[in-house]
Order: C-alpha cells, then structure tokens, then sequence
C-alpha cells in the first residue's frame, strides 16, 4: 500500500476540489512519465486509481453500501486505468452495483480569435448503463472539458441520474473541469473533483496539460514542491510542454504515443530526456 498526500485546494468555480499526490502517480506524470507506455503504464495506471479509491474511502466519501456505488468507464482510456477493477480492490472483493461505459469521441472545432484555446466538441458513440447507483466513481483526462461534458449530458438524459459524482482526473485543466462542475450544478449532481498530481494549465491548443503552464495549481507539499522543480528540469521550463500526450495511445498504441511525442519534440526543437536521465535544461527556441 503506497503512501499517498491528499490536499484539499480551494479553486474558483470548482466544488470540493483535491489534489492526490503518491508514487505511482510521479510515475504516471514524471519519471517515467511519457516514456511509461503500453502494459506498464497500465499497471502503474491501476496502482494509482487504487490509491484515488482508497482516498475517498479515508475521506468517507464512498457509500457504506458497495450495492450504493457504482462505476462509469469512459472509453478507451478509463479501461487503463481499470477503474472498476480498483473499486472492488478498494472495497476488499465486495459486490458494488455495477460497472457502466460510455464511449465518447471528440473532434475540434474552428478556433476563433477570441477563444483562448482550440474548442473542441464531441458526440456520444456508445453507453452501457445497465447498472447505476446513486453515487457514480468516474476518471478521465480533460482539456477543455468537451468529452466529459458531452457524455454526462447523454448519461443524465438516459439513465437515472446520480446523487454524487467522484470524479478522478489523471491530467486535468482547471478550465474544462470548471465546464463540468457547471453541468453538474444545474443537473442538481453533487461533484467531488481529484486531480492527480496538480490542478493543470490549459495550453492554446486545447489539448496540452504542461506542468511548466503559468497556470498550473499546486498543492504547496513538500512532495509537490519537489516535483514542481523537476517537473522544469524535465521539461525544460517550456509551458506548451504537455504532462501525458496522447492517453488512450499511451495504454493501446505505444507506436501511435512514440509518434506524438516526436513530433511535439520537434515543434519545441526540444528532446525529452530519455529513460528518465536527466541532462542540463537547453534554452528552447
């Protein structure tokens, strides 16, 4: 059992908001980081999604009744982090209500001068909600907030809507989750919020959560202190510098993830360093 910080942070706009540091998830984010890939992350994906629930059980925010809570799995990526898989482990192999999905596909919009950062849009291409309870546990990544947003609309209109969300995010912006929390608050949906790692800046292009982003919320640990230095000596202080890349590829298509993180190499002239050795930070260009 890995030891684990939780931090309660007070973000404007956001309900009940924490942000979850430990072992696993430095590797997740850090060393390996984007060099974790395939099975591998896997694993170290489940370890910290076992850690997340263990956090909501210490904070008496999972149901004493497992038949109370349920999961939703967002496709593809939540099938990583086997979400459900971390519930029963958490609940010691006791029977929850069940297990959901719902697959949700997003596609970019036209960027327009006044918008901050690309928009993006999405539609809902596949759900499966044979099983909720009145408190759903969900994790997922959000940029701009389009995909969750997107598939929480079709879930209230098709099935019964929960009392309580638990939501994870293992790289998540502060400005789609504010998104998300508006949702929530007009369906009458209370929202409880963990950001793994740090509560991250949102870059221009819609899509990248870079540790180095002048927006980037920490939780003021002495764990997050440190990882804040090497995070810049990682990433060489660049704000454009994404922590994750692509997640679904990171789990499913370890050539696909190699590929992005290439060509985001390139357009910084910039290398990350390999297999976790650091070498000096270079002026980037």
């Amino acid at each position: 059992m890995e030891e684990m910080d939780v931090s309660a942070v007070a973000v404007a706009g956001l309900p009940q908001t924490w942000i979850l540091e430990s072992d696993s998830i430095d590797r997740l984010l850090l060393l390996p980081g984007r060099r974790l890939l395939g099975l591998a992350r896997q694993q170290v994906a489940f370890a910290s999604t076992v850690t997340w629930m263990r956090a909501l059980k210490e904070k008496k925010l999972l149901p004493d009744d497992p038949m109370q809570v349920c999961t939703v799995t967002v496709l593809a990526e939540g099938i990583g982090h086997n979400l459900p898989g971390a519930l029963a482990t958490v609940l010691d192999s006791k029977t929850h209500r069940g297990d959901n999905w719902v697959g949700v596909s997003r596609f970019a919009l036209d960027k327009k001068e006044a918008d901050p950062y690309t928009p993006f849009d999405a539609r809902v291409t596949y759900m499966r909600m044979h099983s909720p309870a009145p408190t759903w546990c969900m994790l997922d990544t959000v940029g701009t907030g389009a995909t969750l947003v997107k598939g929480l609309d079709a879930l209230f209109k098709n099935a019964e809507k929960p009392r309580r969300i638990l939501l994870a995010t293992p790289a998540g912006s502060v400005a789609g989750m504010r998104k998300i929390a508006e949702l929530c608050w007009r369906e009458g949906v209370e929202l409880h919020i963990t950001f793994f790692g740090a509560a991250f800046g949102l870059w221009v292009d819609g899509t990248a959560l870079p540790w180095c982003h002048p927006d980037t919320i920490f939780s003021g640990t002495p764990r997050s202190r440190r990882n804040r230095e090497l995070a810049g000596e990682l990433f060489n202080n660049l704000p454009g510098f994404c922590s994750v890349g692509d997640c679904s590829a990171n789990f499913f298509d370890v050539q696909q993830a190699l590929a992005i993180l290439q060509e985001e190499e390139e357009r910084f002239s910039w290398k990350l360093p390999a297999d976790g050795q650091l070498e000096p930070a270079r002026p980037s260009t």
